[in-house]
């Protein structure tokens, strides 16, 4: 069974994020972040619930490697390219990347007409413009 570090290593290697990525966004040193992943240190409730926002985990699974009751098989977030693209451009946290994904795929889904228009970067663009003030 995994440690709490390789279950956290585990899931940031699957986003395809470095540590020094997951480190800032989760307002840790990477110093700190290695050791945790390798099990050198314990770590406080506060730091491993940012963590767990920052990775969109359950606490019950980073702790234990089992998910809370009523929680289905975490799945992987596939962001498109272009709203990668974006995000990197203009410097959008993870957290606000995912919000924006969701909130359009929001409004597809209450579309009468599901015709899936294709989201290039300047579209991506004029919805987190639209959208920002409730992104941050």
């Amino acid at each position: 069974m995994d440690a709490l570090g390789e279950r956290i290593k585990k899931i940031r290697q699957s986003l395809g994020w470095t540590q020094d990525r997951l480190a800032q966004e989760a307002g840790v040193s990477k110093s700190f972040l290695s050791e945790i992943e390798n099990n050198k240190t314990s770590v406080s409730g506060a730091i491993l619930l940012r963590i767990a926002n920052t990775l969109d985990a359950s606490l019950d699974y980073l702790m234990k490697g089992e998910l809370a009751p009523g929680e289905g098989k975490p799945t992987p977030i596939e962001i498109p390219p272009e709203l990668s693209e974006l995000a990197e451009e203009i410097g959008l946290r993870f957290k606000s990347t995912v919000a924006l994904l969701s909130a359009h795929k929001s409004v597809l889904a209450k579309r009468s007409s599901k015709e899936n228009s294709e989201m290039t970067k300047e579209k991506w663009r004029a919805l987190y413009q639209s959208l920002k003030d409730y992104l941050e």
